[in-house]
């Protein structure tokens, strides 16, 4: 059973794709949505602008700039998550590894539209409902298709980031989780939410 939020609702359903047999359950916590089609060339001005922005920014994560970023992330967490999750984004490593993810975003998304069917196997897509640009709510419905065993849940009262790194609003997140696992351990079809 994978789950994957955000980017890694890409690289899950890359991983099902490529990898069918090696996957029981998905679950997708307001993923992006995979991008049929050509993928674009990362040879152009814009990407090349791109990597050296990506090395500049990495390199003066050394001088404080990561701690800035990452000071205003992270603040529903308890305090000693959030501090180590701070301290983890202000490296230089994360910094290099968020814009080179970033780059190669239209290349995850053309992966993952490989991933057409995923024959039964239990899927519970979430969404959060506030937040979120426009279509985004339409391409969760279109991701929840992949699956006659699914369900399409919008989390109320919750954005992108509070769907997994806040208590209260996390829930969603974890019910879908167990329910996944629930309906794989049974074998018997997702229940109705």
């Amino acid at each position: 059973m994978l789950a994957g939020h955000s980017f890694g609702g890409l690289y899950v359903q890359t991983f099902a794709a490529k990898y069918p047999d090696q996957v029981a359950g998905l679950v997708l916590l307001d993923s992006t949505a995979p991008k049929p089609g050509p993928v674009l060339s990362t040879n152009t001005e814009s990407y090349n602008l791109l990597g050296r922005i990506s090395a500049l920014l990495s390199a003066s994560a050394h001088f404080g700039t990561g701690r800035l970023v990452a000071e205003g992330s992270y603040s529903s967490l308890p305090p000693r998550a959030r501090d180590e999750a701070r301290a983890n984004a202000s490296t230089a490593r994360y910094l290099r590894s968020s814009i080179e993810e970033f780059v190669a975003a239209n290349t995850s998304m053309q992966q993952a539209a490989s991933l057409t069917n995923l024959d039964g196997k239990p899927l519970v897509v979430v969404t959060a409902d506030t937040g979120n640009a426009a279509g985004w709510e339409q391409a969760q419905d279109r991701m929840a298709t992949l699956s006659t065993n699914s369900s399409h849940r919008v989390a109320k009262a919750t954005t992108h980031e509070t769907l997994l790194y806040d208590e209260a609003h996390s829930a969603a997140a974890s019910q879908a989780i167990r329910d996944v696992v629930a309906s794989v351990r049974t074998s018997r079809p997702l229940a109705s939410r």
